[in-house]
């Protein structure tokens, strides 16, 4: 028979037809040995016995009777209605045999007519084949049905489950098809043998997925939430408390630590880290590499992404500088913020951060206790968040929109964030979404939300779609740093996203800024502007964070060392990071046309009180032409405000 010819044959047309071909018209004959002769049929065993040329075909129609695994055929054909069924069974058996020795693998399994075990071994080895080679779904349901009942009735299963369990003279083949039957077979032909481990390991890791989600959900809930009763942001304040005292900070040392200077051992001289890094930034300045080279060498011995606040300083900036010398900079910045780092991993980091530093959590409770406050009795809340990324601050605020007595407002929060490189340069915030939406149905807070992923300079009044009975919140905290300014271009993306925002004319705009001097054209003077900043920010880690804390060396790594390599070694366009002071974009704001508001008392009261009992004593809140400070070590490195149009 053509091989081919097999996937054209219609059973149906054989079956019916008036006048069948007669048997001679088929040409298959069925191996034959000195001893044994058999044909491949699942599982059905044959030993020592003949075996007439025309077999009938297993039945294969339910309620039917399988036949005995010995049974042949030996009834001569007397009649035409004979003939035409013995045909018939030839064209299946046909059909059958050519399509299962095709699926044979190529190895040959010869019977030896010395020993009869070993005959029945190589009659059993391409049954075992064929069973492996078995559907998936044939395998499943003998095996749950063998479970149950210790029998199956699908077409073939029970060949299968005779196998399985009758044959005892060969206890490896059986245990290993005993094996298959369990996992279930999802490859036709030849058996891979690492796919019981692949399947065990894409189990395991289906199952650790599931507990990582569990386990990051309540991570999200304790980190993000305020169940504790006495939580001072919302507890009442003691008497002491209650004095309005315009700056807190602790009467600790206000130079701290000195920044720059390696730790050293016995017999070891002091290295002044701050100088080397100004002396190569000069170098690098004007191409003077072979000085620069040196300058770095003697960097790198001292430096360490695990010592001190002085040595991850200098580690951090040497790698910058070492980018910029190799014009490599760019490309190595685009490479780090195209890594993705798990939302788990930057909750832990985000954790670790809001325990050690009070920024992010004050700023988050000024921003929400703002809105709350302008809000009290509207139904429809539209906040529209540049800078959306995780969503870290509006859990909280939903919990609290909930514990209103009129019950909470229909809240609406547009994520407008920066493309991410990729075909997905909305999933991070779509993520986020799908996170908001979960605490919404948690608080029962009627909950809409729409991802922008786009340059924020772009954006245009009508793709926010404001409704007229909104109450309309603008938020950013701490990203309008990243668009360029007039240095780079005279029409500036900063001032077309102001005077987007001020065509909203949205009720509360709350403003937070990266208070920083290192945006200067000029290199060497944005050096040590730079190295003043971070200086800051790695002594408040030092004094708050254990050095080998995994999340710290995350925190540093993924974020204040990206920032930094920005800051030295891009320019032009790729030169993102690039803060101003809080005075500077106090004029901004007033150009665009919105009208500062006071701070609220109550909620600099709160912060102080929260930032003198749970933080470091040279951790610093203050307030200034209507703008809450925050610093450290009498450095302001954060501000906010509040404004209407």
């Amino acid at each position: 028979m053509d091989p081919g010819s097999r996937d054209n044959l219609d059973f149906g047309d054989q079956l019916s037809a008036p006048n069948p071909p007669t048997p001679h018209m088929i040409n298959f004959s069925l191996q034959q040995q000195s001893q044994a002769q058999f044909f491949p049929s699942y599982g059905f065993h044959i030993h020592n016995r003949p075996v007439s040329s025309h077999p009938s075909p297993p039945c294969v129609m339910p309620g039917c009777t399988t036949p005995s695994p010995a049974s042949t055929t030996t009834t001569e054909l007397d009649t035409a209605e004979d003939l035409s069924e013995t045909a018939a069974d030839d064209v299946v058996l046909a059909y059958i045999n050519q399509f299962l020795l095709e699926d044979e693998d190529d190895e040959s399994y010869p019977v030896s007519s010395a020993s009869e075990d070993s005959a029945l071994l190589a009659v059993e080895k391409p049954f075992v084949d064929i069973l492996k080679a078995a559907k998936p779904i044939t395998a499943q349901a003998c095996e749950v049905k063998t479970l149950m009942t210790d029998d199956c009735s699908s077409a073939g299963s029970r060949g299968f489950h005779h196998v399985v369990t009758s044959n005892q003279s060969s206890s490896q083949l059986s245990g290993q098809m005993v094996k298959e039957c369990s996992v279930g077979v999802t490859h036709k032909g030849r058996k891979n043998p690492h796919d019981d481990g692949l399947e065990t390991e894409e189990r395991k890791s289906k199952q650790s997925a599931l507990c990582e989600e569990e386990t990051v959900r309540e991570m999200f809930d304790n980190v993000l939430l305020c169940f504790d009763a006495n939580c001072e942001f919302h507890s009442p304040m003691p008497a002491e408390a209650q004095i309005n005292g315009g700056y807190v900070k602790g009467s600790g040392n206000r130079r701290g630590r000195r920044k720059g200077r390696s730790g050293t051992g016995p017999g070891e001289e002091a290295v002044d880290l701050t100088t080397l890094l100004i002396h190569c930034a000069q170098a690098a300045a004007i191409d003077d590499h072979r000085s620069a080279n040196e300058l770095l060498k003697q960097i790198r011995k001292h430096s360490s992404a695990t010592g001190d606040a002085g040595q991850r300083l200098a580690h951090y900036f040497a790698n910058g500088l070492e980018a910029r010398l190799a014009g490599t900079g760019s490309s190595i910045y685009r490479s780090l913020a195209a890594k993705r780092t798990s939302t788990a991993d930057i909750l832990r980091a985000f954790s670790l951060y809001i325990k050690a530093c009070s920024f992010q959590r004050i700023s988050h409770y000024f921003a929400n206790m703002t809105i709350l406050n302008a809000s009290k009795s509207v139904t429809r809340l539209h906040i529209i968040d540049y800078g959306m990324r995780y969503g870290f601050q509006w859990p909280v605020l939903m919990q609290q929109l909930s514990k209103r007595r009129s019950g909470p407002p229909s809240l609406r929060i547009t994520g407008i964030d920066f493309p991410l490189p990729g075909f997905r340069p909305a999933e991070l915030i779509e993520a986020t979404g799908r996170r908001l939406h979960e605490y919404a149905r948690m608080f029962n807070v009627p909950f809409e939300y729409q991802a922008i992923a786009a340059k924020w300079d772009t954006i245009q009044v009508e793709d926010l779609k404001i409704k007229s009975d909104e109450f309309v919140v603008v938020n950013c905290l701490y990203r309008m740093r990243n668009m360029m300014d007039e240095t780079v271009t005279d029409d500036s993306p900063r001032t077309r996203v102001l005077n987007t925002i001020r065509k909203l004319n949205p009720h509360v705009f709350v403003h937070g800024i990266v208070n920083g001097t290192h945006n200067a054209p000029f290199f060497v003077t944005r050096f040590k502007e730079a190295m003043f900043f971070f200086s800051s920010i790695f002594d408040m880690l030092e004094a708050n964070a254990s050095r080998m804390d995994e999340h710290r060396l995350l925190i540093e790594r993924e974020f204040f060392g990206r920032e930094a390599l920005n800051v030295l070694a891009c320019e032009g366009t790729e030169r993102i990071e690039r803060p101003e002071t809080y005075k500077q974009w106090q004029l901004r704001n007033l150009r665009a046309g919105f009208r500062q508001l006071p701070l609220n008392e109550e909620i600099m009261k709160r912060a102080r009180y929260k930032v003198s009992k749970s933080y470091h004593r040279d951790f610093l809140v203050d307030e200034d032409n209507k703008w809450m400070l925050q610093g450290w070590k009498g450095r302001v490195i954060f501000a906010l405000s509040a404004w209407t149009s």
